[in-house]
């Protein structure tokens, strides 16, 4: 992924150790209403995140830090799925700027003004996860949800992503086709193998949940997160909130890889940046509350 995949994203790392101050069992899965997406409840507990690396354009991803979530929290059992995101913009008219990042075997990233959401440049049935989608598309579609349904969705913070990655012992450390939808592990591109058989996304839920009850975690897409992209953890919130201020204006952090991903990219301190205005077409997201 790094130089191609990529390229207008900006990668980083770091470590991670976990201890659990609860029972880290997922709490039954709920669904309050019609619209809401089905939630899962993880519990709170403490963990080592960062660890400063050096890339080749200098130090990112640290210190280590411990970070402690005193609170349970909720996140969705699956990713926001096309057919969900189409409801969407059906009801409100809500129209996304057309900003889909893509890639070819002949190019690195461009914007492709053809592809959309409805349109990424190959089929997606209704239950696949969306892609195509800014980050400041993510917070249209909240606003509308939450106007809907009267809760308080909104994007997990990164700190809650690797809690969630670092506690859910996916394959036992080791993301294979089997346990989830990612690619080569030669730089870049799609793979079917084993359970794997999507060149491009899977339906939500094809793969085993994790030890939370979650799908998707890593592999199938990039997920946004609520928080400004940090080179590094300096000033970083202990308690897992989210980090709102952009030191570089307007880039948010992206987590988890993706169909068209393997090896490092699939580690649970990976991280990249992407533009709040931009989407990919290996790029979705993921409710929590």
């Amino acid at each position: 992924m790094i130089g191609r995949y990529s390229a207008q994203f900006w990668a980083g790392s770091g470590a991670i150790l976990w201890l659990a101050t609860a029972s880290h069992i997922a709490a039954a899965d709920n669904k309050e209403c019609a619209t809401c997406p089905e939630m899962v409840t993880v519990p709170a507990g403490s963990f080592q995140m960062g660890k400063t690396v050096d890339r080749g354009y200098g130090e990112i991803d640290g210190p280590t830090h411990t970070v402690t979530i005193e609170q349970p929290f909720k996140v969705a059992k699956h990713e926001v799925t096309l057919g969900e995101f189409r409801a969407f913009t059906q009801e409100t008219g809500y129209v996304s700027e057309r900003k889909c990042n893509v890639y070819n075997e002949s190019t690195s990233w461009f914007i492709d003004p053809e592809r959309n959401w409805a349109n990424p440049g190959f089929a997606q049935p209704e239950n696949h996860p969306v892609v195509c989608v800014s980050w400041r598309d993510t917070q249209a579609y909240i606003a509308w949800l939450n106007r809907k349904t009267g809760r308080h969705y909104r994007l997990p913070s990164e700190a809650e992503w690797e809690y969630i990655a670092t506690t859910a012992n996916l394959g036992n450390g080791s993301v294979t086709h089997d346990v989830a939808n990612i690619g080569k592990i030669e730089c870049c591109g799609g793979k079917t193998e084993g359970a794997d058989t999507w060149v491009q996304t899977a339906p939500i839920g094809s793969f085993p949940a994790d030890k939370h009850g979650l799908h998707d975690i890593r592999g199938n897409v990039w997920e946004w997160q609520q928080d400004c992209y940090h080179a590094d953890y300096n000033g970083a919130p202990a308690n897992g909130d989210a980090r709102n201020s952009c030191p570089t204006p307007g880039y948010h952090v992206v987590r988890g890889g993706s169909y068209g991903d393997a090896g490092e990219f699939l580690e649970e301190r990976f991280r990249l940046r992407g533009p709040q205005d931009q989407g990919y077409f290996t790029v979705g997201f993921r409710l929590a509350e």
